[in-house]
């Protein structure tokens, strides 16, 4: 007696292939491709798109209601030195020129004497929590050296400019994964917060 079925035919894979549809497992691996395309997408929504190359940040950022001025950073009461330590400081407002929004920027602020350019101290900080959109302004930004000048004090009335070097400062800016781009630099003043005149320093 023969038999129906050969050697050579195919076996039935429909219920099989129905109960690997319905495992558990096949669920699992959509779901993880579902989550991990959602988060590519967030990913290269906010952090690749919204990313600026230092040529970008250079053309976007436009700085506006700049003064810059020394500052009393602390006193200082020691056997061989009694008065303050007086720090460059830089304040400014940046306007969004680019044409799509601009931040958040690390901004870096390297103050140098102007005879040798050698480097007294830097300033930085996050800022532009919050983007600007293009013609936006910031709030007031400053940037201040860690560290200056000695002083006798903020209130030595004694006019001598000869002691007290020239200063300027040079602003670096960054966006997320981007490098430090230079951006601008300014001359410091050469005033005291808070005194209306010249004061003598001391190296």
């Amino acid at each position: 007696m023969e038999s129906d079925t050969s050697p050579f035919d195919q076996p039935d894979l429909e219920p099989w292939l129905r109960r690997r549809w319905r495992g558990p497992k096949l669920w699992i691996t959509l779901v993880m491709l579902v989550v991990f395309g959602v988060l590519y997408w967030i990913y290269n929504q906010r952090v690749v798109k919204a990313s600026f190359s230092g040529e970008e940040i250079q053309a976007a950022v436009d700085f506006f209601a700049i003064s810059s001025t020394w500052m009393v950073k602390e006193k200082v009461d020691n056997e061989d030195f009694k008065g303050v330590i007086v720090v460059p400081r830089i304040s400014f407002r940046v306007r969004n020129r680019g044409q799509r929004d601009l931040g958040p920027l690390f901004l870096l602020g390297v103050f140098s004497f102007m005879d040798t350019g050698k480097t007294m101290g830097e300033g930085y900080g996050m800022f532009l929590q919050n983007p600007l959109p293009p013609g936006g302004e910031s709030d007031p930004i400053t940037l201040t050296s860690a560290f200056g000048y000695r002083a006798t004090s903020a209130e030595a009335f004694e006019r001598n400019r000869t002691d007290w070097r020239r200063a300027y400062v040079e602003i670096f800016a960054r966006s997320r994964s981007s490098k430090l781009k230079f951006i601008k630099s300014f001359y410091i003043s050469q005033k005291i917060e808070g005194v209306n005149i010249d004061v003598r320093i001391g190296r």
